[in-house]
């Protein structure tokens, strides 16, 4: 069955894609902060920590609305990239933070919600950020290799379960998206796949378009060019909803396994303690560029979807996700590596 987080999170995308006024625009709780800023803020320049990796997905959505918001809110925003440790080191570095609204973090579900379920991490995923906004979904496919004579997910059941403990999927790692989607497609299905983790989702890919491996999640501006070309086989979408980018694709649900829902969301959020008045300017400049074109072409141009969240529905969200990523996580035995 839905969860409650599934359910809030399918009625936002019906909501963008209807293009309707009431966007899940959140009231934000008000509460006094020894930060507070001046209404005039920001007076200078504003540091986005972003622990993705350069040029990943993810990474592209947040410097696609950090371009927009950086114009609206009349400052500098400088992206900074800090990786290690998965990306804690840098998740950290912001939770630790002077919460004056010059420094935040552009994060999705794998820091905040996979890999502190995965192992001990320096912050606390819930209590240690202020959610500003969520701004973008990645629509993760369900993929094949085209030399496999299956074309959908009622046909990709019937051949693992035909062969046993034979084939093999791809992901970035033990913990990745592409893990976690394929351990809930397990779980929802009752089968089960012999997992080969690469070094991260484009060579997970690759591998799987040179036949190494046999199926694997990934998102859709990871492999696009692989599936137009060929190379690669989509037969499915991760998320509740079809996306607008393969509108003719049936989600996971539709095509056999009910109630499967696995997106991979992105978002910002600011270390506690952040003023009322930073939340609300930067929640509103991002409600409003994910309705600009030029922002929308490149999410577009990307394989991302956009996604607006307020910060209360986003913090809720949030808090139930990482429960659930805990659920599979425990459910599957999965350990880092």
């Amino acid at each position: 069955m839905p969860t409650e987080a599934t359910t809030q999170f399918a009625a936002a995308r019906r909501a963008r894609a209807a293009h309707t006024a009431a966007l899940l625009t959140a009231t934000v709780i008000t509460f006094t902060s020894p930060y507070a800023v001046a209404e005039d803020w920001p007076t200078h320049s504003i540091t986005m920590v972003t622990p993705l990796a350069a040029g990943s997905a993810a990474d592209v959505a947040i410097r696609a609305v950090t371009d927009k918001l950086a114009e609206r809110l009349g400052q500098a925003i400088v992206v900074d990239n800090p990786t290690g440790a998965s990306g804690t080191i840098g998740a950290d570095r912001v939770a630790r933070s002077t919460p004056d609204g010059y420094t935040l973090c552009g994060c999705n579900n794998t820091i905040l919600g996979v890999l502190p379920n995965l192992r001990k991490v320096p912050y606390d995923p819930v209590k240690s950020f202020r959610p500003i906004g969520m701004v973008a979904v990645l629509p993760t496919l369900l993929l094949v290799n085209p030399a496999l004579p299956i074309h959908n997910t009622q046909e990709l059941l019937a051949y693992v379960k035909a062969h046993p403990g034979q084939l093999k999927y791809s992901s970035g790692g033990v913990g990745s998206p592409q893990d976690i989607a394929m351990t809930m497609f397990e779980a929802g299905a009752g089968v089960q796949l012999q997992h080969i983790p690469y070094k991260g989702a484009s060579q997970a890919a690759v591998g799987l378009a040179a036949g190494e491996v046999d199926t694997m999640f990934c998102a859709i501006g990871t492999v696009l060019p692989l599936v137009k070309s060929g190379k690669l086989r989509a037969i499915a979408v991760a998320g509740a909803q079809r996306t607008p980018l393969m509108p003719d694709l049936p989600t996971v649900a539709e095509a056999g396994v009910p109630g499967y829902d696995y997106a991979s969301w992105i978002g910002i959020v600011a270390p506690k303690g952040v003023s009322d008045t930073v939340v609300n300017k930067v929640s509103h400049e991002l409600e409003g560029l994910l309705h600009d074109p030029a922002t929308l072409k490149r999410f577009a141009d990307q394989g991302i979807d956009p996604m607006y969240m307020g910060p209360a529905d986003m913090g809720s969200y949030m808090a139930q996700d990482y429960q659930r990523m805990a659920k599979v996580i425990k459910d599957s035995h999965m350990a880092a590596e």
